[in-house]
């Protein structure tokens, strides 16, 4: 007798596999899938591995500008002057050039921020860090397979007229759903539960990692249970 088809997929290969755990082997094992040199271990796709940097003990990445720093000072103080002051804050380091992303030589931002905090970053600025024997269960979801969230977006077509017609019913579309979490009616992807609830993903995925719990129901489930789908609503 034949064996079922597998629920695992793989994106880069167009394949099924029969479980998330034949489907790591395959990704190990291909040259196709981006490798961490750091971890010396390969993800499904390219949004994995950047969460990877992001949460993984060991890596300084900040995941808006697409970089990596030597130490966690560094990036810390990439953080506060980049990311977390205000165009009104007056602790904004006035030393940090105003083109820091074609700024070459990344060395100075670690000798500033090994500077700003001599006594290492503080425990609760590191608490979304993880060490690879903690639950990276959301390593095996594929509901984002895609490389930027733009292209979560549906393609343009080519007619003009089509097309504007198209983003108008896209737009009326989008408020239809609003995620019962986040109360967002804008979501750049909704995601379905095994037990058939609607979340936007970032809500969903957070929910699944912390508690294990459908929100609504209480229902059991796993990051890798999660499917995108597309919503779209019948002419009348």
């Amino acid at each position: 007798m034949s064996s079922s088809i597998g629920y695992s997929y793989c994106a880069a290969h167009d394949d099924y596999f029969v479980n998330d755990k034949e489907r790591e082997h395959h990704i190990q094992r291909s040259k196709d899938h981006p490798q961490c040199h750091i971890c010396d271990r390969r993800f499904l796709n390219l949004h994995t591995l950047r969460k990877h940097f992001v949460i993984a003990v060991g890596h300084h990445y900040c995941e808006e500008c697409r970089r990596h720093f030597k130490t966690t000072e560094g990036l810390e103080y990439h953080l506060d002057c980049v990311h977390r002051s205000g165009d009104d804050s007056d602790d904004e380091d006035d030393d940090y050039p105003p083109n820091y992303q074609s700024v070459e030589d990344d060395d100075w931002e670690d000798e500033r921020g090994l500077e700003c905090y001599p006594d290492g970053v503080p425990a609760e600025r590191l608490a979304h860090k993880r060490y690879a024997d903690d639950d990276n269960s959301w390593e095996a979801w594929d509901g984002f397979d895609f490389e930027d969230e733009e292209d979560l977006a549906d393609p343009v077509t080519q007619d003009n007229e089509e097309s504007d017609e198209e983003e108008e019913d896209e737009e009326n579309l989008t408020h239809q759903f609003v995620c019962p979490m986040c109360e967002e009616g804008e979501c750049a992807a909704i995601c379905a539960t095994r037990c058939g609830h609607l979340f936007c993903a970032p809500c969903i995925t957070a929910a699944f990692k912390h508690t294990h719990e459908c929100p609504i129901c209480d229902e059991t489930g796993e990051v890798s249970d999660l499917r995108r789908i597309y919503v779209a609503a019948s002419d009348e």
